[in-house]
């Protein structure tokens, strides 16, 4: 995807964040697709836990009721639901590790990991559902999917009445429901993590958040309790980029690629971070017992493999290290000593 592509893509991202709705043509009309907020959560949790009582009221078993009599009779054992579980906290923690590592590089290791494991952890499932049994929990996840779609779609902007009353949905053919549920998808498929990510390092966004002092109230103009996810997804995003703005050192560089704006201020946000640490232990002072002479510390460098220059100029601003270019100050000091090759000797004297 092309920067240019990247803004357009945010920008329309952002436009139905703001109206708190999405807008998918349904049988050649116009029909508006509700952002959730917490009370609608909250209701809809409401609404599953009422399906979960339903189900047990018709003789259905819960997942771990299912669980073990799967291990009872030999199909799937304790000891493989054990490992299946474990898979799945490692795919977990890994993609928690994956969100906190500075490098992009080592970023880039992880993420191919996290797919290895989700490949292994998806056939370990395969495995688990061999035998179909619908627990509780199951049965209320797919009645709440049709309650959703019901209640998310509207028939216009102010989502005040909805496209289908609870019996007009209710009628409705399967194939019906599977092209609204594909449409639901479809829509809130670029309201992902990454885009908003990207739509909080927007000047058009931040600028504006800036304007409204990073409070959610003055920026959207209703209370907290009435963000939509996305909203206040959003909202956490920019006050972060902009805690990062106030007490960065650095000015941040004109970027063409959004993405390159998002790696910045991951930069800048580790720099703080490590900056202000509480565990960050400072240096005795030169000539103190255990400190260094000044002569030894000229001899120190920082060195991180497969750093990129940003990074690495990132690095050594906190360190208050001063960048070389290791080949180019090799030359120029075989023109000095008049020499074709440098000795060890010499090598040293390159960081004196």
């Amino acid at each position: 995807m092309t920067s240019s592509e990247k803004y357009e893509l945010s920008l329309r991202a952002y436009t139905d964040i703001l109206n708190g709705y999405s807008v998918v043509r349904y049988e050649g009309e116009k029909v508006y697709l509700k952002h959730l907020s917490d009370a609608d959560h909250a209701l809809l949790e409401r609404q599953k836990e009422q399906y979960r009582q339903e189900a047990a009221s018709k003789g259905l078993f819960s997942e771990e009721e299912n669980l073990q009599m799967l291990n009872e009779t030999g199909h799937w054992s304790s000891a493989e639901e054990n490992q299946y579980q474990n898979a799945l906290k490692e795919v977990q923690n890994l993609k928690k590790t994956e969100s906190q590592v500075f490098l992009d590089s080592q970023r880039k290791i992880i993420s191919r990991r996290v797919k290895e494991k989700e490949e292994e952890f998806r056939k370990m499932g395969k495995y688990r559902t061999l035998v179909p049994l619908v627990s509780t929990e199951e049965f209320a996840s797919n009645k709440i999917n049709f309650f959703l779609m019901q209640f998310s779609f509207y028939k216009s902007d102010d989502l005040k009445e909805n496209l289908f009353t609870e019996k007009e949905f209710s009628d409705l053919h399967t194939d019906e429901v599977d092209n609204l549920t594909s449409l639901y998808f479809s829509a809130l498929l670029n309201l992902n993590d990454t885009n908003v990510k990207r739509i909080a390092c927007l000047g058009i966004f931040i600028n504006t958040f800036m304007l409204a002092q990073g409070n959610p109230y003055f920026f959207f103009n209703k209370s907290v309790c009435s963000l939509t996810s996305y909203q206040t997804l959003l909202c956490n995003f920019g006050s972060g980029n902009k805690n990062i703005l106030e007490h960065s050192e650095n000015d941040m560089p004109s970027y063409d690629d959004v993405d390159d704006s998002i790696a910045w201020y991951a930069r800048e946000r580790d720099i703080i971070k490590r900056k202000y640490s509480p565990n960050k232990s400072s240096s005795p002072p030169s000539g103190a017992s255990g400190g260094k002479s000044p002569k030894s510390e000229r001899f120190e460098g920082i060195s991180v493999p497969n750093a990129s220059e940003e990074e690495m100029e990132a690095i050594g601003f906190e360190k208050q290290a001063q960048p070389m270019n290791l080949v180019e100050a090799a030359e120029k000091l075989k023109k000095k000593l008049g020499k074709d090759s440098l000795d060890i000797h010499d090598m040293v004297k390159l960081h004196s």
